[in-house]
């Protein structure tokens, strides 16, 4: 098996340990085995996605006027797959969720792009009406 190097914080490595240790994983090589499988599944779910699709994307981003704007931007490009958006301040942070409803590409599209935005963190998940 081939080994990668991997640097991190100290904050992340501590917190890395912590919840590895409470999941009962025995060495660091095989949570993060773990991780790297569920990171791949989830993208390649994400990826296989097809057709129309009702989705959620979620942000949280600090207060800043250019992230605002490039997220504005965005807003009206793809005005016609966002049903709503909810939002709330919180101290120096913005939390929006957005619904969209439409074709899976156009909202793939619109989630790349948000997720390019500097000092955005952002998910998306579907929302399957039975």
């Amino acid at each position: 098996m081939p080994i990668i190097s991997l640097q991190l914080t100290d904050d992340l490595l501590e917190r890395f340990e912590k919840v590895r240790n409470l999941s009962g994983f025995t060495s660091k090589s095989e949570a993060l085995r773990d991780s790297i499988v569920s990171f791949i599944e989830k993208h390649e779910k994400f990826e296989k996605l097809e057709g129309y699709k009702i989705m959620t994307i979620s942000l949280v981003y600090p207060f800043k006027d250019i992230i605002i704007d490039q997220i504005s931007d965005l807003y009206s490009q793809f005005h016609h797959i966002i049903k709503t958006i909810t939002d709330w301040r919180i101290a120096e942070k913005k939390i929006e969720i957005i619904l969209l409803v439409g074709e899976i590409e156009v909202i793939k599209d619109l989630y790349k792009k948000l997720a390019k935005i500097k000092d955005i963190i952002c998910s998306i998940r579907e929302i399957i009406i039975d």
